[in-house]
Protein backbone atom coordinates (compact mmCIF):
# COMPACT_ATOMS: atom_id res chain seq x y z
CA UNK A 1 0.00 0.00 0.00
CA UNK A 2 1.42 3.38 -1.03
CA UNK A 3 0.88 6.39 1.25
CA UNK A 4 2.01 9.98 1.04
CA UNK A 5 3.75 11.90 3.82
CA UNK A 6 0.53 13.57 4.98
CA UNK A 7 -1.15 10.20 5.44
CA UNK A 8 1.91 8.84 7.25
CA UNK A 9 1.85 11.75 9.70
CA UNK A 10 -1.84 11.25 10.40
CA UNK A 11 -1.41 7.52 10.96
CA UNK A 12 1.28 8.25 13.51
CA UNK A 13 -0.89 10.84 15.26
CA UNK A 14 -3.47 8.09 15.72
CA UNK A 15 -0.99 5.41 16.84
CA UNK A 16 0.63 7.83 19.29
CA UNK A 17 -2.72 8.42 20.98
CA UNK A 18 -3.04 12.05 19.91
CA UNK A 19 -6.03 11.83 17.58
CA UNK A 20 -7.23 8.53 19.07
CA UNK A 21 -6.90 8.91 22.85
CA UNK A 22 -6.65 5.63 24.75
CA UNK A 23 -8.16 6.79 28.03
CA UNK A 24 -6.42 7.95 31.19
CA UNK A 25 -2.76 8.45 31.98
CA UNK A 26 -1.97 4.79 32.57
CA UNK A 27 -3.71 3.62 29.39
CA UNK A 28 -1.89 6.35 27.46
CA UNK A 29 1.53 5.27 28.70
CA UNK A 30 0.69 1.61 28.13
CA UNK A 31 -0.30 2.36 24.56
CA UNK A 32 3.05 4.00 23.83
CA UNK A 33 5.03 1.21 25.59
CA UNK A 34 7.40 3.96 26.79
CA UNK A 35 7.86 7.67 26.21
CA UNK A 36 11.01 9.70 26.60
CA UNK A 37 10.92 11.51 29.93
CA UNK A 38 14.28 12.93 31.00
CA UNK A 39 12.54 16.29 31.52
CA UNK A 40 9.83 15.55 34.08
CA UNK A 41 7.79 18.69 33.40
CA UNK A 42 7.72 17.89 29.69
CA UNK A 43 6.86 14.25 30.41
CA UNK A 44 3.83 15.35 32.41
CA UNK A 45 2.49 17.20 29.38
CA UNK A 46 3.51 14.46 26.95
CA UNK A 47 1.06 12.25 28.84
CA UNK A 48 -1.53 14.95 29.54
CA UNK A 49 -1.68 16.11 25.91
CA UNK A 50 -3.00 12.65 25.05
CA UNK A 51 -5.71 12.66 27.73
CA UNK A 52 -8.34 15.28 26.86
CA UNK A 53 -9.52 17.25 29.86
CA UNK A 54 -6.82 15.90 32.16
CA UNK A 55 -4.75 17.82 34.69
CA UNK A 56 -1.23 17.39 35.99
CA UNK A 57 -2.78 15.89 39.14
CA UNK A 58 -4.19 13.05 37.04
CA UNK A 59 -0.70 12.19 35.82
CA UNK A 60 0.70 12.19 39.34
CA UNK A 61 -2.17 10.00 40.50
CA UNK A 62 -0.88 7.33 38.10
CA UNK A 63 2.62 7.65 39.57
CA UNK A 64 1.25 7.53 43.13
CA UNK A 65 -0.74 4.37 42.32
CA UNK A 66 2.41 2.62 41.02
CA UNK A 67 0.79 2.37 37.59
CA UNK A 68 3.45 4.52 35.88
CA UNK A 69 7.14 4.86 36.75
CA UNK A 70 10.26 6.47 35.30
CA UNK A 71 13.51 4.62 34.78
CA UNK A 72 16.34 4.01 32.31
CA UNK A 73 15.19 1.10 30.11
CA UNK A 74 16.77 2.27 26.85
CA UNK A 75 19.56 4.38 25.39
CA UNK A 76 20.75 5.45 28.84
CA UNK A 77 17.98 8.01 29.16
CA UNK A 78 14.82 8.30 31.22
CA UNK A 79 11.47 7.00 29.98
CA UNK A 80 8.01 6.88 31.50
CA UNK A 81 6.48 3.43 31.28
CA UNK A 82 4.46 0.95 33.31
CA UNK A 83 6.21 -1.39 35.76
CA UNK A 84 5.32 -4.43 33.64
CA UNK A 85 6.67 -2.84 30.47
CA UNK A 86 9.77 -1.64 32.30
CA UNK A 87 10.53 -5.26 33.14
CA UNK A 88 9.78 -6.31 29.56
CA UNK A 89 12.20 -3.75 28.15
CA UNK A 90 14.93 -4.29 30.74
CA UNK A 91 14.86 -8.03 30.06
CA UNK A 92 16.14 -7.13 26.59
CA UNK A 93 18.16 -3.96 27.13
CA UNK A 94 19.51 -3.98 30.68
CA UNK A 95 22.68 -6.02 30.17
CA UNK A 96 23.52 -4.23 26.92
CA UNK A 97 23.20 -0.82 28.58
CA UNK A 98 25.41 -1.92 31.46
CA UNK A 99 28.10 -3.17 29.08
CA UNK A 100 27.96 0.12 27.17
CA UNK A 101 28.50 2.02 30.43
CA UNK A 102 31.52 -0.02 31.53
CA UNK A 103 34.20 2.23 29.94
CA UNK A 104 32.72 5.28 31.65
CA UNK A 105 32.52 3.39 34.94
CA UNK A 106 36.22 2.58 34.66
CA UNK A 107 36.96 6.27 34.08
CA UNK A 108 34.93 7.15 37.18
CA UNK A 109 36.49 4.37 39.23
CA UNK A 110 33.15 2.62 39.83
CA UNK A 111 33.82 -1.02 40.67
CA UNK A 112 31.54 -4.04 40.99
CA UNK A 113 32.03 -3.81 44.76
CA UNK A 114 30.77 -0.21 44.66
CA UNK A 115 27.65 -1.31 42.77
CA UNK A 116 27.04 -4.19 45.17
CA UNK A 117 27.37 -1.92 48.20
CA UNK A 118 25.07 0.66 46.61
CA UNK A 119 22.50 -2.08 46.01
CA UNK A 120 22.74 -3.37 49.58
CA UNK A 121 22.31 0.11 51.05
CA UNK A 122 19.39 0.89 48.72
CA UNK A 123 17.59 -2.32 49.71
CA UNK A 124 18.09 -1.61 53.40
CA UNK A 125 16.97 2.03 53.22
CA UNK A 126 14.00 1.52 50.91
CA UNK A 127 12.59 -1.76 52.20
CA UNK A 128 9.14 -1.55 53.74
CA UNK A 129 7.82 1.25 51.59
CA UNK A 130 10.73 3.65 51.72
CA UNK A 131 11.17 6.41 49.15
CA UNK A 132 14.27 8.59 48.79
CA UNK A 133 15.07 11.48 46.48
CA UNK A 134 18.35 11.46 44.61
CA UNK A 135 20.18 13.64 47.17
CA UNK A 136 18.78 11.55 50.03
CA UNK A 137 19.87 8.28 48.42
CA UNK A 138 23.28 9.78 47.70
CA UNK A 139 23.62 10.81 51.34
CA UNK A 140 22.88 7.23 52.45
CA UNK A 141 25.55 5.91 50.10
CA UNK A 142 28.04 8.51 51.27
CA UNK A 143 27.39 7.54 54.91
CA UNK A 144 28.15 3.93 53.94
CA UNK A 145 31.53 4.97 52.57
CA UNK A 146 30.72 5.27 48.88
CA UNK A 147 32.15 8.15 46.85
CA UNK A 148 29.15 9.84 45.20
CA UNK A 149 30.93 12.91 43.90
CA UNK A 150 30.46 14.24 40.37
CA UNK A 151 28.98 11.79 37.92
CA UNK A 152 29.43 8.78 40.21
CA UNK A 153 26.01 9.33 41.81
CA UNK A 154 23.90 9.26 38.60
CA UNK A 155 25.91 6.33 37.27
CA UNK A 156 25.33 4.35 40.46
CA UNK A 157 21.57 4.81 40.58
CA UNK A 158 21.35 4.40 36.82
CA UNK A 159 23.13 1.06 37.08
CA UNK A 160 20.75 -0.16 39.79
CA UNK A 161 17.78 0.96 37.71
CA UNK A 162 19.11 -0.96 34.70
CA UNK A 163 19.43 -4.01 36.93
CA UNK A 164 15.73 -3.64 37.74
CA UNK A 165 16.29 -2.81 41.41
CA UNK A 166 15.25 0.86 41.46
CA UNK A 167 12.74 3.06 39.69
CA UNK A 168 11.41 6.57 40.16
CA UNK A 169 7.85 6.49 41.42
CA UNK A 170 6.03 8.73 43.91
CA UNK A 171 6.40 12.45 44.46
CA UNK A 172 8.27 13.41 47.59
CA UNK A 173 8.41 17.13 48.15
CA UNK A 174 8.48 19.88 45.56
CA UNK A 175 10.96 22.13 43.83
CA UNK A 176 10.39 25.45 42.03
CA UNK A 177 9.70 23.39 38.91
CA UNK A 178 7.15 21.06 40.50
CA UNK A 179 7.08 17.71 42.32
CA UNK A 180 10.32 15.86 43.06
CA UNK A 181 10.23 12.16 42.24
CA UNK A 182 11.68 9.61 44.65
CA UNK A 183 13.41 6.27 44.19
CA UNK A 184 11.65 3.11 45.34
CA UNK A 185 12.37 -0.60 45.05
CA UNK A 186 10.69 -1.71 41.82
CA UNK A 187 9.73 -5.18 43.06
CA UNK A 188 8.24 -3.78 46.26
CA UNK A 189 6.57 -0.75 44.71
CA UNK A 190 5.01 -2.71 41.86
CA UNK A 191 5.57 -6.50 42.18
CA UNK A 192 5.94 -8.47 38.95
CA UNK A 193 8.07 -10.85 36.96
CA UNK A 194 10.61 -10.20 34.24
CA UNK A 195 10.13 -11.76 30.81
CA UNK A 196 11.97 -15.07 30.59
CA UNK A 197 11.65 -15.95 26.87
CA UNK A 198 13.84 -13.47 24.99
CA UNK A 199 12.56 -14.14 21.43
CA UNK A 200 8.97 -13.87 22.66
CA UNK A 201 9.83 -10.63 24.46
CA UNK A 202 11.37 -9.15 21.29
CA UNK A 203 8.27 -10.12 19.31
CA UNK A 204 6.06 -8.46 21.94
CA UNK A 205 8.12 -5.27 21.80
CA UNK A 206 7.73 -5.24 18.00
CA UNK A 207 3.95 -5.48 18.38
CA UNK A 208 3.74 -2.84 21.08
CA UNK A 209 6.11 -0.38 19.42
CA UNK A 210 4.29 -0.53 16.09
CA UNK A 211 0.89 -0.22 17.80
CA UNK A 212 2.08 2.93 19.61
CA UNK A 213 4.46 4.49 17.07
CA UNK A 214 3.81 3.03 13.63
CA UNK A 215 4.04 3.11 10.75
CA UNK A 216 7.74 2.53 11.39
CA UNK A 217 10.73 0.56 10.16
CA UNK A 218 12.93 -2.14 11.64
CA UNK A 219 15.72 0.42 11.97
CA UNK A 220 13.41 2.73 13.89
CA UNK A 221 12.82 0.08 16.54
CA UNK A 222 16.48 -0.95 16.65
CA UNK A 223 17.46 2.66 17.36
CA UNK A 224 14.59 3.27 19.80
CA UNK A 225 15.43 0.26 21.95
CA UNK A 226 19.17 -0.02 21.35
CA UNK A 227 18.73 -3.65 20.29
CA UNK A 228 20.72 -5.01 17.37
CA UNK A 229 19.13 -4.79 13.96
CA UNK A 230 19.58 -8.56 13.62
CA UNK A 231 17.49 -9.23 16.71
CA UNK A 232 14.84 -6.70 15.72
CA UNK A 233 14.56 -8.24 12.27
CA UNK A 234 14.03 -11.64 13.88
CA UNK A 235 11.26 -10.11 15.99
CA UNK A 236 9.59 -8.62 12.92
CA UNK A 237 9.84 -11.96 11.15
CA UNK A 238 8.20 -13.72 14.09
CA UNK A 239 5.06 -11.55 13.83
CA UNK A 240 5.10 -10.88 10.08
CA UNK A 241 1.61 -12.30 9.56
CA UNK A 242 0.28 -9.70 12.05
CA UNK A 243 1.81 -6.76 10.18
CA UNK A 244 0.84 -4.59 7.20
CA UNK A 245 3.51 -3.03 5.03
CA UNK A 246 3.27 0.50 3.67
CA UNK A 247 5.48 2.36 1.20
CA UNK A 248 6.24 6.05 1.54
CA UNK A 249 8.87 7.82 -0.53
CA UNK A 250 10.73 4.61 -1.27
CA UNK A 251 10.78 3.44 2.36
CA UNK A 252 8.95 0.35 3.58
CA UNK A 253 7.21 0.84 6.91
CA UNK A 254 5.05 -1.45 9.02
CA UNK A 255 1.95 -1.23 11.15
CA UNK A 256 0.42 -3.76 13.50
CA UNK A 257 -2.70 -4.92 11.70
CA UNK A 258 -4.54 -2.44 9.51
CA UNK A 259 -3.12 1.11 9.32
CA UNK A 260 -4.70 3.60 11.74
CA UNK A 261 -7.27 5.95 10.17
CA UNK A 262 -5.55 8.88 8.46
CA UNK A 263 -7.77 11.64 9.83
CA UNK A 264 -6.78 15.32 9.35
CA UNK A 265 -5.80 17.12 12.53
CA UNK A 266 -5.50 20.71 13.64
CA UNK A 267 -2.90 22.56 15.72
CA UNK A 268 -1.45 21.07 18.88
CA UNK A 269 1.14 22.24 21.38
CA UNK A 270 3.21 19.17 22.25
CA UNK A 271 5.90 18.63 24.83
CA UNK A 272 9.59 18.82 24.23
CA UNK A 273 11.02 15.35 23.54
CA UNK A 274 7.59 14.15 22.36
CA UNK A 275 7.57 10.69 20.77
CA UNK A 276 6.05 12.18 17.60
CA UNK A 277 9.54 13.44 16.84
CA UNK A 278 11.81 11.24 18.94
CA UNK A 279 10.08 7.90 18.38
CA UNK A 280 11.63 7.26 14.94
CA UNK A 281 14.99 7.77 13.25
CA UNK A 282 13.84 9.67 10.14
CA UNK A 283 12.34 12.87 11.52
CA UNK A 284 12.07 14.58 8.14
CA UNK A 285 8.50 13.29 7.78
CA UNK A 286 7.37 15.61 10.57
CA UNK A 287 10.11 18.26 10.76
CA UNK A 288 11.74 19.96 7.79
CA UNK A 289 15.51 19.47 8.17
CA UNK A 290 16.16 23.19 7.76
CA UNK A 291 13.96 23.82 10.82
CA UNK A 292 15.71 21.33 13.11
CA UNK A 293 17.86 23.98 14.80
CA UNK A 294 14.71 25.80 15.91
CA UNK A 295 13.56 22.71 17.79
CA UNK A 296 17.03 21.74 19.05
CA UNK A 297 18.84 25.08 19.43
CA UNK A 298 22.58 24.65 19.14
CA UNK A 299 22.19 20.93 18.51
CA UNK A 300 22.59 20.30 22.25
CA UNK A 301 20.10 17.45 22.47
CA UNK A 302 17.47 19.52 24.29
CA UNK A 303 14.21 19.47 22.32
CA UNK A 304 11.92 22.47 22.66
CA UNK A 305 8.15 22.11 23.05
CA UNK A 306 6.62 21.98 19.59
CA UNK A 307 3.68 23.43 17.70
CA UNK A 308 2.31 20.73 15.41
CA UNK A 309 -0.28 21.12 12.65
CA UNK A 310 -1.73 17.99 11.11
CA UNK A 311 1.29 16.02 12.30
CA UNK A 312 3.93 18.46 11.03
CA UNK A 313 6.12 20.57 13.33
CA UNK A 314 5.32 24.19 12.45
CA UNK A 315 6.94 26.05 15.33
CA UNK A 316 7.90 26.02 18.99
CA UNK A 317 6.39 27.40 22.16
CA UNK A 318 7.43 27.95 25.76
CA UNK A 319 6.03 28.88 29.15
CA UNK A 320 7.08 32.31 30.37
CA UNK A 321 6.24 34.06 33.62
CA UNK A 322 5.52 37.79 33.52
CA UNK A 323 4.72 39.61 36.79
CA UNK A 324 3.96 36.31 38.45
CA UNK A 325 1.57 35.12 35.75
CA UNK A 326 2.37 32.23 33.41
CA UNK A 327 1.71 32.76 29.73
CA UNK A 328 2.49 30.80 26.58
CA UNK A 329 4.85 32.35 24.05
CA UNK A 330 4.59 30.85 20.58
CA UNK A 331 7.20 31.00 17.81
CA UNK A 332 5.58 29.59 14.65
CA UNK A 333 7.65 29.13 11.51
CA UNK A 334 4.86 30.82 9.56
CA UNK A 335 1.38 32.06 10.34
CA UNK A 336 -0.39 29.29 12.28
CA UNK A 337 -3.97 30.19 13.24
CA UNK A 338 -4.84 28.66 16.60
CA UNK A 339 -1.25 28.41 17.85
CA UNK A 340 -1.87 30.61 20.91
CA UNK A 341 -4.98 28.67 21.88
CA UNK A 342 -3.16 25.35 21.53
CA UNK A 343 -0.32 26.50 23.79
CA UNK A 344 -2.79 27.91 26.30
CA UNK A 345 -4.23 24.40 26.66
CA UNK A 346 -0.87 23.22 27.99
CA UNK A 347 -0.99 25.93 30.67
CA UNK A 348 -4.57 25.05 31.55
CA UNK A 349 -3.41 21.46 32.16
CA UNK A 350 -1.31 22.90 35.01
CA UNK A 351 -4.05 25.23 36.22
CA UNK A 352 -2.26 28.26 34.80
CA UNK A 353 -3.00 30.91 32.23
Amino acid sequence: MDVDVAALRRMRLAALGLTRPRGGATATVTGLLALQAQDLRQAEWAIGSRVPGSTVADVWAAFAAAEVVRAWPMRGTLFATTPADLRLLLSLTGERQMRTAEPRHRQLGITDDDVDLAADVARAELAGGGALTRPELGACWSAAGLDVSGQRLPHLYGRLAQQGLLCLGPARGTSPGGPVQAFVLLDEWAPGQAAADRPAAVAEVVRRYLAGHGPATERDLAWWTGLTLTEVRAGFAAVRDELTDLRCGGAVLWTLGDPPPAEPDGVRALAGFDELLLGVTDRSHVLAPERSTAVVPGGNGVFAPMLVEDGEVVGTWKRVVVRGRATAQVSPFHEVPGAEEAAAAALAFRGEG
